[in-house]
């Protein structure tokens, strides 16, 4: 019979039972909230004197497991002898229903695998081993975001874990490691042979080994080699092979030594395969498209339209010149050379007094090795002088970014990089609220730095919360939108105000204009003109969800619904499912980009709202990988990181600030001059601010 109450839990309905427990569904009336709660047997403390002893111990330990990939555990107790835990309600469903749909490609696996490493290796790094990760422990949120569950028969691995969890083999038999179907002491890479067989079975719809009896299929792990999950489904390439093997390997030390190794692997072959594929590509000059020129004439600040016309008139001017000297025996140009004498100088555009242009390919100078800039962790705080310390380009005098998950600032020159924070701690959406501070997220706090004092203060943090991905000011800094737990709230900016805000009930209680949950929303960015966010969304895609773009009208949004103005790049092209970043020029120009390579460098890809059109780029040396395009304050130039993924693991990040239209052209492009070192980490995320003059 089912309960009506678990301690203060209100049971509403039950969502499974098996062996070792049985699975409710609960509403808490403390905190407003659906949980699930999981009741243990009252035999296993009959059964064993130990076990309420052993249950305590492992639920605290179990209970301080905090990772956005692991379900978290929010109260332990007990009711009428029965133990219980009480844990976040899943309501995505499980990994096991969607591969019973359809299997994932291994580009979609792996994406899934690299959600959930992460949350595994920490478990280990704590000491616990899962011992019954399998698909059904593989829970979505409603959000489609993959989470682990079930720790609760949890082996800690420490020296004393003997007197507390005892000796009898617990686990699925489908997805034990040959250790643990043996009996014998197992280890966190007990798990990875797991995760192996879950791989397997995420790509071609069936686990790799059969048997009709549980003990049948235990024998199978420990006495048969791994099963060829090429033969399972041949048209996967012939490097899984050596995956599968590798996780699943029968000696532990053969395995790979974390849930990251193994995705890592999953990574690099599928980057292999990208390098393959663009090299086998001739090199050519990327011209730009139809709807690259309308959108580059189309922006409201950046118009090149003179600057064309003197051109063409130059160059008419230069042929009839030309042609002249020619005719006069004067000039003689042999058309079947292979190798110009002299190098072309880009023509370079014109620009205001106030303005100085970065150099361009032929006309940057020399550096010497003496000349790099000094990094100064402590820069001695000084008095700002009235006007912009460095040159300007793009409407814009500094630049801030991360280097080694730090806060740095520098000219837009590249010049005399500072660092402003030292916490090492990850960071993301930085954004300048005035001249002297920046703005950013990390964790789930929101937090300022003064670029001049270098005092953190912390705003406001949503500890409770899931996600919390993005915080952009308007502006013309009267509204913020913010994405937590992913959905979107539109509220007065009010720093003072957002100090109290410690929940999403909180927010709803600052009288935004729109609150949005139509979609799970990731980021959200301000037009020019305030009236209009391109959001970051995730939407439909097979048994997948994938990442796609709307941008919408809300300059009516306390009083109507937004209005939809675009979707893509789902409906308009295919993509990848993932855009790790975007920009727009606060108009109707996008730059997004897709993850295949060094965690979060991709395929740039080019978009106008206008003629719904899109363009591949490849800006450097005509290959691949880019991230963290970011448009200046007046929308004339980008900012953009990139590696070279013919180079692999060698490749060295670089960053380059050019005009748009260089961008478009396919011209040689030369990178900001930065210390030797400076981005010291595999994997970097500069995620670049600019801070505008007129700030």
């Amino acid at each position: 019979m089912q309960p009506e109450k678990i301690g203060h839990y209100e049971i509403k309905s039950e969502l499974g039972r098996g062996g070792m427990a049985t699975v409710y569904k609960a509403y808490d009336p403390r905190f407003e909230r659906e949980v699930a709660v999981k009741v243990l047997p009252p035999e296993m403390l009959h059964a064993d004197p130990n076990f309420r002893l052993r249950f305590q111990r492992e639920a605290k330990i179990i209970a301080q497991l905090e990772h956005p990939s692991i379900v978290p555990v929010y109260d332990v107790g007990e009711e009428n002898n029965q133990p219980y835990f009480v844990m976040r309600y899943m309501n995505g469903g499980s990994l096991a229903e969607r591969i019973k749909k359809s299997v994932y490609s291994i580009d979609d696996a792996t994406r899934l695998l690299e959600h959930i490493a992460p949350g595994l290796d920490e478990a280990h790094a704590k000491g616990i081993v899962h011992r019954d990760l399998k698909p059904s422990n593989i829970l979505f949120t409603a959000k489609e975001i993959p989470c682990i569950s079930d720790f609760g028969i949890a082996k800690l691995s420490e020296a004393e874990a003997g007197n507390f969890t005892g000796s009898a083999i617990i686990g699925t038999p489908a997805y034990m490691s040959p250790e643990q179907a043996a009996g014998n002491a197992v280890d966190h890479r007990t798990d990875i042979y797991a995760l192996g067989i879950i791989l397997y079975e995420m790509v071609t719809g069936r686990q790799p080994y059969k048997s009709e009896t549980p003990m049948g299929l235990a024998l199978k792990h420990i006495t048969e080699p791994v099963p060829s999950i090429l033969e399972a489904r041949p048209d996967l390439p012939a490097w899984m092979e050596e995956v599968i093997s590798s996780a699943m390997a029968k000696d532990p030390n053969d395995r790979y030594s974390s849930a990251q190794q193994l995705v890592d692997a999953l990574q690099s072959h599928l980057n292999d395969e990208t390098v393959a594929r663009i090299t086998r590509r001739e090199p050519k000059p990327v011209k730009p498209s139809p709807v690259a020129k309308t959108a580059v004439l189309k922006k409201r600040r950046f118009n090149p339209t003179f600057l064309i016309i003197i051109l063409l008139v130059l160059g008419l001017i230069g042929a009839l010149t030309v042609g002249g000297l020619m005719a006069s025996g004067w000039m003689h140009i042999n058309w079947t050379s292979d190798t110009p004498t002299a190098e072309p100088v880009l023509p370079t555009a014109t620009s205001p007094a106030t303005e100085e242009i970065l150099p361009t390919e032929t006309s940057l100078p020399s550096v010497t090795e003496t000349a790099a800039p000094v990094l100064t962790d402590s820069p001695t705080p000084t008095a700002r002088p009235a006007g912009p310390l460095g040159p300007i380009v793009g409407g814009a005098d500094k630049i801030a970014l991360l280097s080694g998950n730090d806060i740095w600032i520098m000219n837009v020159d590249g010049s005399e990089p500072k660092r402003l924070t030292t916490d090492g701690v990850s960071k993301l959406n930085l954004e300048w609220i005035d001249r002297n501070t920046i703005l950013y997220i990390s964790g789930k706090t929101l937090k300022t730095v003064d670029i001049e004092t270098l005092r953190e203060e912390n705003i406001t943090s949503f500890l409770s919360s899931e996600y919390f991905e993005s915080f952009h000011v308007s502006p013309d800094g009267t509204q913020a939108a913010i994405s937590l737990d992913r959905e979107l709230f539109v509220i007065p900016f009010d720093l003072e105000k957002l100090r109290s805000a410690r929940s999403r009930a909180d927010l709803m209680d600052l009288d935004g204009c729109l609150f949005y949950d139509a979609y799970a929303t990731k980021d959200a960015l301000w037009a020019d003109d305030g009236n209009r966010l391109a959001l970051k969304i995730l939407v439909p895609a097979g048994n997948q969800r994938a990442d796609a773009i709307r941008l919408m009208d809300i300059q009516n949004c306390s009083d109507a619904p937004p209005k939809i103005i675009d979707d893509f790049p789902i409906g308009r092209f295919d993509f990848k499912h993932v855009i790790v970043d975007y920009d727009y020029d606060g108009d109707q120009v996008f730059f997004f980009h897709s993850d295949i390579f060094k965690g979060g460098f991709g395929e740039l890809v080019f978009y106008s709202s206008f003629t719904h059109k899109f363009q591949k780029i490849f800006p450097v040396e005509n290959t691949c990988c880019y991230r963290d395009v970011t448009f200046s304050p007046d929308h004339s130039h980008v900012i953009f990181a990139f590696q070279d993924i013919r180079q692999g693991e060698q490749s060295v990040l670089k960053v380059y600030y050019v005009p748009v239209e260089v961008v478009l052209s396919g011209k040689a492009l030369k990178p900001l001059l930065l210390p030797e070192g400076f981005f010291s980490q595999r994997i970097e995320a500069p995620m670049f601010a600019l801070r505008p003059v007129e700030k």
